[in-house]
């Protein structure tokens, strides 16, 4: 079986010249064109389908692209906000730390305070 023979530049002019004015054919616009090219009925259906597929197929790959980088985005956005929150806790941590200690040398203080007092008073 032989291969098919590839259009010729005008024949491809042409049918790119039609889809670009509308990417399904009216019966005349076809008729037209099967007079302008010299191709068959059949010929220009598969090659407008085929076009058409290629168009679909380009544009799920940009949409694809498109989605992709928002999720790239998005993951960043997680990544920086995660980071955020991580300095934000052990910054919290170091605080309640601070404070814990700072109390427990005020108690120690309260407790010789309270001692000192006691001595004074002469309570046992």
């Amino acid at each position: 079986m032989a291969m098919a023979k590839r259009f010729d530049e005008f024949q491809i002019d042409s049918l790119k010249l039609a889809f670009e004015e509308s990417e399904h054919l009216t019966k005349d616009k076809k008729m037209d064109l099967v007079k302008v090219t010299g191709l068959d009925m059949e010929q220009i259906t598969s090659w407008f389908n085929r076009k058409r597929a290629r168009k679909r197929g380009k544009e799920s790959i940009l949409k694809l692209q498109r989605i992709n980088a928002e999720l790239k985005q998005l993951l960043q956005q997680r990544h920086d906000w995660e980071t955020k929150l991580q300095k934000e806790l052990e910054e919290s941590k170091r605080r309640e730390a601070e404070l814990e200690e700072e109390n427990l040398l005020l108690k120690r203080r309260l407790t010789n305070s309270a001692s000192v007092m006691d001595f004074v008073h002469g309570y046992p």
